[in-house]
């Protein structure tokens, strides 16, 4: 018997008087029903489906061949130009140079990963610097610093000196040589970078500043940069050596190629973060050869200059880390007649308080100042201003 003959039994008579049977056939009734209307509304759905896949298709196609058809006419009327007519279109164009000149305005990018908002100045070139005519009378009440030279680093002539090419302990400033090496020496700022214990331990045992990264945290490499010069960070300078070059000699001794490249006979690193050593040192003159190398690279430029910036958020800082450059902050509001564009402090107590710093006068000229040996970090910042309100703001150059 099948389906539909044992549907049609409706009494129990017919098959056994069963409660289980009626209920059965009940179910079997509720079935076929139900595959009666599924394939009604298969009736109804297929076509309506097709109806719009076809319409798609045409739609597609349509589009396919208006695309093809312009490209086509395009290359027609490319082709049909005459040689007056490309003279005309070329003369209502803006000269190259004008026209980058300005869309650029004053935002630079480095490698799309950095905005820099700092331009690169006009210096002279290569590092060697002419002390004729240098001034060394410097009133020990304006500038206090053991160390003080003041450069102009377009013109290469030293304005003042103070004991400007005497050994002197360099500290912090150091970390300028270290990013910028680093700088030189690196492709992808967003790279991201495990903090290692080492890198923490470096810091702690030597009682170093700190940028405030943790051992197992993952930042990327631009914020370990930031972190080196603004806080001074000493677990950003352990961390830069093994990123950079592997190991701590590695880096160390490519320092110390650069400063030879630089031809800087008077600097000599053996460390990143500016520790104290007998054989760690440089002069007032040379660091601020050190300085003209770094505003030159666009990256360890825009570094130098930051005022304040926010690291990427990580899970042990989820909403960054702000970092400071405090003589930036500091100045700013003790000087105002032209901008400080970068600056670099250290200490160490066989170096005093010292600073590298940079402004670029009226006539577009880049003075760097530099100091060492100050008795306090403020100190520091007032012969700054001293140096830089006698040489430009009147202009005593």
């Amino acid at each position: 018997m099948d389906f539909d003959e044992l549907l049609s039994i409706d009494t129990d008579e017919d098959y056994g008087q069963s409660d289980a049977h009626r209920r059965n056939i009940e179910r079997m009734r509720r079935e076929k029903e139900r595959q009666r209307q599924k394939r009604a509304r298969m009736k109804k759905v297929v076509p309506i489906a097709i109806a719009i896949a076809t319409v798609l298709i045409i739609s597609v196609v349509g589009i396919i061949v208006g695309i093809t058809s312009m490209v086509k006419n395009h290359k027609e009327q490319k082709d049909n130009i005459t040689d007056d007519q490309q003279q005309v279109i070329e003369e209502q164009m803006p000269a190259t140079e004008d026209y980058q000149e300005e869309t650029s305005e004053t935002k630079y990018e480095y490698n799309g990963m950095v905005e820099v908002k700092v331009p690169k100045p006009e210096m002279q070139e290569g590092y060697s610097v002419d002390a004729t005519g240098a001034t060394s009378n410097i009133s020990e009440e304006d500038v206090q610093s053991q160390y003080a030279t003041l450069v102009n680093a377009t013109t290469g002539k030293v304005i003042v000196s103070r004991s400007g090419q005497t050994r002197m302990y360099p500290a912090s400033m150091t970390k300028v040589m270290t990013v910028l090496v680093a700088c030189e020496n690196i492709t992808d700022l967003n790279k991201q970078c495990e903090i290692l214990i080492e890198d923490t331990d470096y810091a702690y045992k030597n009682d170093l500043s700190i940028a405030g990264f943790e051992e197992g945290e993952i930042v990327p490499l631009k914020d370990i940069l930031y972190g080196a010069i603004m806080p001074s960070g000493g677990e950003c300078c352990h961390a830069l050596e093994r990123i950079v070059a592997g190991d701590e000699d590695t880096f160390i001794q490519m320092m110390n190629d650069k400063a030879k490249e630089l031809g800087l006979a008077e600097t000599h690193y053996t460390n990143s973060a500016g520790l104290y050593d007998e054989n760690h040192y440089t002069t007032a003159v040379d660091m601020a050869m050190v300085m003209k190398a770094a505003i030159e690279n666009e990256l360890c430029r825009q570094v130098l200059y930051e005022h304040i910036y926010t690291t990427t958020a990580t899970e042990n800082h989820p909403e960054g880390i702000e970092l400071s450059n405090w003589f930036q902050r500091r100045i700013e509001d003790k000087y105002s007649t032209t901008e400080v564009l970068g600056a670099k402090t250290g200490y160490v107590t066989q170096s005093g308080n010292c600073a590298a710093s940079y402004t670029v006068d009226d006539n577009g000229d880049v003075i760097i100042c530099v100091t060492g040996n100050a008795h306090s970090a403020w100190r520091a910042i007032f012969d700054h201003v001293a140096l830089y309100n006698k040489y430009i703001t009147n202009k005593e150059l």
